[in-house]
């Protein structure tokens, strides 16, 4: 229970109505990835309790400093904890959220922004200085200060950078602490994807005797690139539309989006080819539409790259190395049916 007590805004870049509106979608964004730790947040809006220290009661406030504590300089906000002892083990009590301030804030996305005045060096973004907050409030320390350091990409890092989403690294860490087995889904290198799918060009021209006659717009490259990224998505918790509209924001630039969630140990699961082959033809009409691109024309058709693309990433995220998941694709092309992957 999150005693949400920042109060009224205007002109907030993200359209958020105030800033506890801002700092509650940090909230939401937090439980969308909690499934399965028997924790979640519940956001007491415009809450009246009055925010006290080890009063059992977790506020999220403005203040000048930290319970009589001064804030650091550069120090944006700070997660007050309080536990006792129960059965031998420290067991929270309590945790405060208070934002500085001394700081300028506002609520926005993507690249950190410059302050209103000249005096300014920085506005910072109310909601991802929540959600490294809450993270705080989870449990979660900052990876990069550890012995030694961590260099994943993450929220809960101890400077804040222009990543203002939960990233794979935060998500495993809280998904760990509350005992929960997750995996990471590895997917092979790109330039090794495109070597299987240059391959795969030379397999249905000299042994299926295939013609070079399928036109499209994406090129061997944006086949090996943005059908596995779409992939990636998919199986690590996204929606076959929500993993295709994040491809489609990296294509235009907007970076590498994070992934939805993470996946419990022995749940890959594949979408069916149908899904694959939709995604492929929609990214077929982005190059086209959008980026006005034009290929030359394939050996393969949409429903190969669909099929075989697919069949290659199952066997490589599968124990397969790329030259076994290669040739294994390969024998069903002949008609030697469905080699088992590489592990159980």
């Amino acid at each position: 229970m999150m005693e949400m007590q920042l109060g009224s805004a205007s002109g907030l870049i993200d359209d958020s109505a105030d800033w506890n509106e801002c700092a509650i979608a940090a909230l939401v964004d937090w439980n969308a990835n909690l499934g399965g730790t028997g924790v979640s947040f519940n956001a007491i809006r415009n809450s009246t309790q009055p925010a006290g220290s080890n009063d059992g009661f977790n506020n999220v406030f403005w203040s000048d400093d930290i319970f009589g504590t001064p804030f650091g300089e550069q120090t944006l906000a700070v997660t007050a904890h309080w536990y006792f002892e129960q059965a031998g083990v420290d067991t929270l009590a309590e945790a405060d959220v208070i934002f500085n301030n001394a700081q300028a804030f506002n609520c926005y996305r993507g690249a950190r922004r410059l302050g209103p005045t000249p005096e300014s060096t920085s506005m910072s973004d109310m909601k991802r200085t929540a959600l490294h907050e809450f993270g705080h409030v989870l449990g979660l320390d900052h990876p990069d200060q550890t012995t030694p350091p961590q260099t994943e990409d993450a929220i809960m890092t101890s400077t804040v950078t222009d990543i203002d989403s939960l990233q794979l690294d935060d998500i495993y860490g809280a998904k760990t602490l509350y005992g929960v087995a997750v995996v990471g889904i590895p997917f092979p290198p790109r330039d090794q994807v495109l070597d299987f799918f240059l391959d795969l060009e030379n397999e249905y021209r000299d042994t299926l005797g295939r013609q070079q006659n399928n036109p499209g717009s994406v090129n061997a490259e944006g086949s090996a690139v943005w059908f596995p990224e779409w992939l990636r998505y998919v199986l690590n918790g996204c929606t076959v539309e929500e993993a295709a509209f994040r491809v489609g924001l990296q294509i235009i630039g907007q970076g590498v989006q994070p992934v939805c969630g993470v996946v419990a140990s022995g749940t890959i699961e594949f979408p069916p080819r149908n899904e694959s082959l939709d995604f492929l033809t929609d990214l077929d009409t982005l190059y086209r539409d959008i980026l006005n691109e034009t290929a030359p024309d394939s050996y393969i058709d949409l429903e190969g790259k669909a099929v075989w693309l697919q069949e290659y990433l199952r066997y490589r995220v599968n124990g397969c190395n790329n030259q076994e998941a290669t040739d294994k694709v390969f024998q069903q092309i002949r008609g030697s049916g469905i080699a088992p992957v590489c592990t159980a």
